[in-house]
């Protein structure tokens, strides 16, 4: 059995929720065979796999599943955005294209997170086909351009091309899918990473009692002038972000060398954009999370939501987080009541339904 498995490189969310599925899909079908399709860096997809104890997968490079085209990791730019989309459905023989390339691979099922295009195409050939996330394009687009007449036709397409798929199965937290009768609810699906915080505290060459932030945004650019913070006394900033300054109190998180999962379980506090890996893993270890608000971002507010009943949570406008301005959302945060960590495993359900399908196929 040969699965495609596409992954939007829209962020490494959608990757942080494909691997546990393929991995719990290989443990209930030993034979299946995957090939990745994405956009994302292929030692990143193959590194992601590994730190999963699954075999890599052949990885193809496809860059059609983009989302949206972005400035910065907060900022769509939407010009460019519908330009892609119009000129991908302006083109007739994109459809063909796609069931040709299906073919070519030789697959016998697809799973697409988010990907339109190659569940509309499974279904033409009568391969079984699930779509599998927290958003839909369909959706986002709807919601970010509800006057925008270009985008009409755009939406529907996508909407009756998802449609097509056997099951859509949506991810907590996330949009709710109303408009898909096919949509199957999950429960989250996360890393958990190991909690070592003292050896984290001897990594940085720190106290024990220091406080560790860790500052990320999802694997999209995003350039801070960490020279510029001073940080409250007694905590330290490890920061995946561009062109890092390191100081005394901040550390560029890519030179530490530390799985970023662990850092999260190891950590105090959190600062990130809304974005459905950073925060599904947030929520099941706990973490305080300081939120730098995507107000544009359509999914914002459901994952904002859900992960405020799992941490303790408070929003930290960008221009305090530029001047590395942390006491408000400090104090906001320390004045919440505690919260318990989110629980499930929403993979082992989504390999599960998979299984049972292309298992008996």
């Amino acid at each position: 059995m040969h699965l495609l498995a596409c992954v939007s490189g829209h962020g490494y969310g959608h990757l942080s929720q494909t691997v546990p599925i393929v991995a719990a899909l290989h443990e209930r079908l030993p034979g299946l065979r995957v090939t990745l399709r994405t956009g994302l860096d292929a030692a990143t997809v193959q590194a992601r796999f590994a730190a999963a104890g699954v075999p890599a997968p052949a990885v193809l490079a496809d860059d059609t599943d983009f989302g949206f085209v972005m400035r910065d990791a907060l900022t769509i730019d939407d010009e460019r955005s519908l330009a892609r989309y119009l000129a991908l459905h302006g083109d007739p023989g994109w459809p063909a294209r796609e069931r040709a390339a299906l073919r070519a691979l030789g697959v016998d099922a697809v799973l697409a997170n988010i990907a339109y295009q190659p569940l509309a195409a499974a279904a033409d050939l009568g391969l079984p086909a699930f779509g599998v996330s927290s958003l839909n394009w369909a959706d986002l687009l709807a919601q970010r351009y509800p006057d925008r007449t270009d985008a009409r036709g755009l939406v529907a397409s996508m909407r009756e091309a998802y449609g097509r798929a056997d099951a859509l199965f949506v991810l907590q937290p996330g949009l709710p899918f109303e408009s898909f009768e096919r949509r199957v609810p999950i429960e989250p699906i996360g890393r958990r990473g190991q909690a070592r915080p003292a050896a984290l505290r001897e990594a940085l060459g720190v106290a024990s009692a220091t406080r560790v932030m860790l500052v990320a945004f999802g694997g999209l650019p995003m350039a801070l002038d960490t020279g510029r913070w001073r940080l409250p006394e007694g905590w330290v900033a490890v920061t995946f972000t561009e062109r890092v300054v390191q100081t005394p109190a901040v550390v560029d998180g890519q030179r530490l060398g530390w799985p970023f999962i662990d850092l999260l379980a190891s950590c105090d506090l959190l600062v990130a954009k809304p974005g459905y890996g950073t925060f599904a893993e947030a929520g099941f270890a706990g973490r305080n999370t300081a939120i730098v608000p995507r107000d544009d971002w359509p999914e914002s507010p459901w994952l904002a939501a859900w992960l405020d009943r799992h941490a303790r949570c408070a929003r930290i406008a960008l221009a305090d987080l530029r001047a590395g301005r942390f006491e408000p959302v400090l104090e906001a945060i320390a004045a919440r009541p505690p919260r318990v960590p989110a629980q499930g495993d929403g993979a082992a359900r989504v390999a599960q339904r998979i299984a049972a399908r292309i298992g008996a196929a």
